[in-house]
């Protein structure tokens, strides 16, 4: 069999070698990527972009006509002395497209690696380790080994600055005495296992998720029943302790296995089928409301190129909020929301629009509290003349996530999972499966595509599937506390 094990393959290999084993022999089993993944590989490749502004010179190997005129092309540029992006190069079985090459001196060159991420992660080594037994093994004479990421200090001010949105970080030494020694032997174990009838067993564990999540997730995982140990609340060894000594239901969990209080009252649950209820927690959290109470939630979008002025890599932008106040205790909620519209910075239209919202007076109710009051306050370092009114709603914050937290109130259907997501159908008869965007990250993705983006023919009804999505967060709030004043 005639393997070539590129960079991606030879990462897949690392990770697990019967993922490497399907996408040399069975690559039709391995499903496509969903649409959040297909947004970070857009993201990646937006970075790229700009990393290609530090070298204004540099030409781009064409490599859609064939494999054979990439590497000859690549050859045609190095004779030239010009930094080079996707350079192609082969050595025995391994094939490497470097992101940069950057001449230096005579006749030597720098390898750059360029990251989305804003810190390094040990794949992050194995890539340009990878590359540079792959160049330097061709012939090539390196330099230095750089990975550029993204500096999440930088703050956008104008157009986009290329030199202060990277850091660059050299790491020729770990790569010399580490990272490239192992290649060889790698990459003989899996040519071995890429040639084998079928693929090696290899059990289920933290390796499906580091340093990626596996596209064979559902496939490995699938012998595991619907009411599985990994339910576990905020418990990510024992599980797989668990799995290995054959116990895989959480009601068969034995009493020997030290459980925690909170994983205890799941196991009870899962075997009784009824809810776990704490009265007196409850009605000491529901107790601290203060009426008017406002139910508050947002939507962010974020993007590794900082979309406005004043704002950072990745930087949680807030672009809609829903709001339920309802005036006293069993009083009839009174909705009021906002979406932004438009290419703008919306963060001074929504600071307003929701000022104009929020009396002076009551509890602002969150989920997940944290989350709001984070967006808030860094919109006030941007728009300083909200800092005391930012300050005034934090003090007056109740997080309706603390009951289920603290597992005063738990449901066997929770799934181990405190999220509104899973709180809202076992309280009430609510739910989001049926929902068009169900989701806080479709939701992010689907505003971005239809404001910024020439694909918004649907930018209408997205908006109105946005209203509802955002508007059932609240009201489901307002739900859910209702349901737990009648518990009491």
């Amino acid at each position: 069999m005639n393997v070539r094990i590129s960079k991606t393959k030879y990462l897949n290999g690392l990770q697990c070698k019967k993922l490497l084993w399907y996408l040399y022999n069975e690559p039709t089993a391995i499903p496509e990527p969903d649409e959040a993944t297909q947004a970070i590989f857009e993201q990646g490749h937006l970075v790229g972009d700009y990393a290609k502004k530090l070298f204004p010179r540099g030409i781009e190997v064409d490599h859609t006509k064939s494999f054979e005129e990439g590497l000859k092309s690549t050859q045609e540029l190095i004779s030239k002395r010009v930094p080079i992006f996707e350079a192609a190069l082969t050595y025995k079985r391994c094939y490497a497209r470097a992101d940069i090459l950057e001449p230096v001196g005579r006749d030597e060159w720098n390898l750059i690696e360029v990251k989305s991420s804003t810190e390094l992660k040990d794949v992050n080594y194995n890539d340009i380790g990878f590359q540079y037994y792959v160049y330097t093994g061709a012939g090539l004479k390196i330099n230095k080994c750089y990975l550029m990421c993204i500096d999440n200090t930088y703050i956008r001010k104008g157009n986009i600055d290329p030199n202060k949105l990277f850091k660059k970080i050299d790491v020729i030494d770990k790569i010399k005495t580490s990272y490239s020694k192992t290649i060889e032997n790698n990459v003989a174990h899996m040519v071995q296992a890429i040639a084998a009838k079928t693929f090696i067993e290899i059990g289920i564990g933290a390796h499906c998720n580091d340093p990626y999540d596996c596209p064979l997730i559902d496939h490995c995982w699938s012998f595991l029943p619907e009411r599985n140990v990994f339910l576990l609340y905020k418990n990510k060894k024992l599980p797989m302790t668990l799995i290995q000594d054959g116990i895989l239901e959480l009601t068969e969990i034995p009493e020997k296995y030290k459980l925690s209080e909170k994983n205890q009252i799941q196991v009870d649950c899962e075997k009784t089928g009824k809810p776990h209820i704490d009265k007196k927690k409850i009605k000491e959290f529901l107790s601290a409301i203060q009426y008017p109470a406002y139910y508050m939630d947002f939507e962010t979008c974020g993007s590794v190129i900082p979309m406005f002025d004043k704002s950072s890599p990745y930087q949680q932008i807030p672009f809609q909020f829903s709001v339920h106040v309802v005036t006293e205790k069993g009083a009839e909620p009174e909705h009021f929301s906002f979406l932004a519209d438009g290419t703008n910075d919306p963060r001074p239209e929504f600071m307003a629009k929701l000022k104009e919202v929020m009396g002076t007076k009551g509890s602002v109710i969150a989920f997940n509290a944290g989350f709001e009051t984070g967006i808030l306050k860094k919109c006030a370092e941007v728009l300083p003349k909200y800092k005391n009114w930012v300050a005034s709603i934090e003090e007056r914050i109740i997080d309706l996530l603390q009951p289920f937290r603290d597992f005063a109130y738990y449901h066997p259907k929770q799934d181990g999972s405190c999220s509104l997501k899973k709180v809202l159908p076992v309280l009430t008869d609510k739910s989001y499966d049926d929902m068009e965007i169900g989701d806080g990250g479709t939701a992010s993705v689907e505003y971005c595509r239809v404001t910024f983006t020439e694909d918004n023919k649907d930018k209408d009804k997205v908006r109105e599937l946005l209203e509802e999505y955002c508007g059932l967060d609240t009201m489901g709030m307002v739900y859910i506390v209702e349901q737990l004043s009648a518990l009491k």
